[in-house]
C-alpha cells in the first residue's frame, strides 16, 4: 500500500530531470558562504523567551500537529486522491473539526504552511480538500491547467500562513505522522526534534515494505524507515502482521529492539462520499461503453507487487475456456513501477478484448465502477492492508482476494481467497464468483457484516493521541545492518 507513493515523490531533494545539478562551490567560496550564513543566522535568531514567557508556554494547552507534507506533494502531481493521502485527510479533517488546538502543516518550497484554513474551507469534503491543495500548491508554470488554477487561487484568496522554521514543539504537544515521511528530510528532522523535546510522537506505519520486501519498491527508503523506527515514539500499525514486522525491524537496528510501544488500528472499508451499497447512476463519459455489459473490476496501481500480469493470464485463459460467457475485466489504476511487461501487455489490449484498462480513474469514475461491477479481484503479492477489498464490500460486491500478507484482516471470511502465486488457484476463486448462486451467497454475508467507517478510524487515532501512551525505547542507529548482531536478529 505504501508503495503506491513511491512514484509520487518528484519533490525529493534531487535535481530536476534533464537539468544539471549546480556545481559545488570552491573551498574559499564555501568558507565565505558558511561565515555569512552563520552571521545571518545569529542576526535573525529569535530572542530567547523571558522566564515568565517560558512559564506561560509550559502552562499553555497541548497542541496536536498533523504533518501532511506527502499529501501536498501527491496533490501537486496527481489529479485523484489515492488511498494513503485519503486516510490522512480523513484524520486531519476529523481532528480539526473536533479539536481547536489541532494544526495541520505541510512542507513545500522550503517553508511550512498552515493548512487549517484550507481544510476548513472545504467543509469536511476530502475530495474538495485535495482539489484545494492542488490549486494552492501546484506550480502553474508546469501544469496544463495553470491559468485555471491561478484564477481559482485568486478567487478563493485563502489565507495560508507560511513559516520558514518548523513549529517549536513542547513536551505537552503531540506530533502525528500518518503518511510517506520518507519523501522529505524535513519530516524526519521534525520527528527527531519532537522526540528530543519529549513531545508525544505518534507514527502510523501502513506497511514496512521498504524493509520487509525492498524489491517491490521504486526507490530505496530503508534508511528513512530505520531512522523513524529508532525514535522514542508510539507506533500505530493496521494489522498484527505489520506489528510483527515492526518488531523484527527494530531488532535488526541494534540487535535488541528495546521496549516497543505500539497499537493496532484497522483502516476502514468505507468509500468516502458514498452510502453503503450505493447503486450505479449514469456512467461517466469515459465509461459509457461499460454500462451496457457486465464486468469485473481490479483496482490498483500497475506495479510489480500488485500481480496484474498473472491476473491477466488467468482472465484470458478463463475467457478462452468459457467463450462468450466471460465478463470483461476492467483494470483501473495509475501506471507504476517495475511492471514494464504488464504495461506492455496493457498497451497491446484490443478494444473488444476480454480486458480493458482505465488509467488514473477519478473518484467519480471509481465510485461508478465499484457500484456497477459484478465482483472485484485483488491479486496482490504483498499488502499493508488492501483498501480495494474493503471498498468492494462497501458497495456490496464480492471479491476474489489474495491470501497474502495482511489482506486477511480486511478480507475476513467475505472473500473467495486464493494464493497469488498459483494461476490455477486464482482461476478457481474467480470461477466461484462467476457462478451467480455463489456470488449471491457472498453478497448476503457482506450485507450482514459490520463495515468500518473512516470516522471510527479517526476517532481511535485521536484517542491514541490524547492517551499519551509510553514511548518506545530509542535505539542507536547503525550505518549498516551487516553486523553479526543485526544478522542474528
Amino acid at each position: 500500500m505504501f508503495a503506491e507513493f513511491l512514484q509520487s515523490s518528484p519533490e525529493r531533494e534531487t535535481p530536476a530531470k534533464g537539468r544539471d545539478a549546480s556545481p559545488a562551490p570552491s573551498g574559499l567560496l564555501r568558507k565565505i558562504l558558511s561565515n555569512w550564513l552563520a552571521k545571518r543566522a545569529v542576526r535573525h535568531k529569535a530572542p530567547a523567551p523571558a522566564p515568565r514567557e517560558r512559564a506561560v508556554e509550559e502552562d499553555a494547552p497541548p497542541r496536536i500537529i498533523i504533518d501532511l507534507t506527502d499529501v501536498v506533494c501527491h496533490a501537486i502531481w496527481h489529479d485523484a486522491c489515492a488511498g494513503i493521502p485519503r486516510v490522512q485527510l480523513e484524520i486531519a479533517r476529523a481532528l480539526l473539526a473536533r479539536n481547536p488546538v489541532a494544526q495541520a502543516l505541510g512542507w513545500h518550497r522550503n517553508k511550512w504552511s498552515d493548512l487549517g484554513p484550507l481544510i476548513l474551507a472545504a467543509d469536511g469534503d476530502v475530495d474538495r480538500i485535495f482539489a484545494l491543495l492542488k490549486e494552492t500548491f501546484c506550480d502553474i508554470r508546469w501544469n496544463a491547467k495553470g491559468a485555471l488554477l491561478l484564477l481559482r487561487r485568486r478567487r478563493r484568496n485563502l489565507n495560508i500562513e507560511r513559516y520558514a522554521e518548523a513549529p517549536d514543539l513542547r513536551p505537552q504537544d503531540a506530533l502525528f505522522i500518518g503518511g510517506a515521511f520518507w519523501l522529505n528530510r524535513e519530516i524526519v528532522n521534525l520527528c527527531k526534534d519532537a522526540a528530543g523535546k519529549g513531545a508525544n510522537l505518534i507514527v502510523l506505519f501502513h506497511d514496512l515494505i521498504p524493509l520487509a520486501m525492498p524489491s517491490f519498491t521504486g526507490h530505496d527508503f530503508a534508511r528513512e524507515y530505520r531512522e523513524m523506527l529508532s525514535l522514542p515514539a508510539h507506533f500505530v500499525v493496521t494489522t498484527e502482521q505489520t506489528r510483527s514486522e515492526l518488531k523484527r525491524a527494530r531488532r535488526r537496528i541494534d540487535g535488541w529492539g528495546g521496549r516497543i510501544s505500539s497499537s493496532v488500528t484497522p483502516l476502514a472499508d468505507e468509500f468516502p462520499g458514498s452510502a453503503r451499497n450505493e447503486t450505479a447512476g449514469a456512467a461517466p463519459p469515459r465509461l459509457a461503453a461499460l454500462a451496457v455489459q457486465g464486468f469485473a473490476l481490479c483496482v490498483g496501481t500497475i506495479e510489480i507487487r500488485k500481480n496484474h500480469f498473472l491476473l491477466m493470464t488467468a482472465w484470458e485463459e478463463l475467457a478462452a475456456e468459457r467463450g462468450g460467457d466471460m465478463p470483461k475485466l476492467v483494470i483501473a489504476g495509475r501506471r507504476g513501477w517495475k511492471a514494464q511487461a504488464t504495461l506492455n501487455r496493457i498497451d497491446a489490449l484490443e478494444p473488444d478484448g476480454a480486458i480493458c484498462f482505465i488509467e488514473a480513474p477519478s473518484d467519480d469514475e471509481l465510485r461508478w465502477l465499484y457500484a456497477a461491477c459484478s465482483f472485484t479481484v485483488f491479486p496482490s503479492l504483498f499488502e499493508g492492508w488492501g483498501l480495494p477489498v474493503g471498498e468492494s464490500f462497501w458497495f456490496g460486491k464480492p471479491c476474489a482476494a489474495s491470501n497474502a500478507q495482511s489482506i486477511g484482516p480486511v478480507a475476513r471470511d467475505l472473500c473467495a481467497a486464493f494464493s497469488p502465486h498459483h494461476l490455477d488457484d486464482m482461476k478457481s476463486a474467480i470461477r466461484r464468483l462467476l457462478d451467480a448462486d455463489q456470488r449471491a451467497a457472498f453478497q448476503r454475508r457482506i450485507e450482514a457484516a459490520p463495515l468500518r467507517q473512516w470516522s471510527e478510524f479517526a476517532a481511535e487515532i485521536e484517542a491514541l493521541i490524547a492517551e499519551r501512551r509510553p514511548m518506545s525505547d530509542p535505539l542507536l542507529l547503525r550505518e549498516s545492518e551487516d553486523s553479526p548482531a543485526a544478522k542474528a536478529a
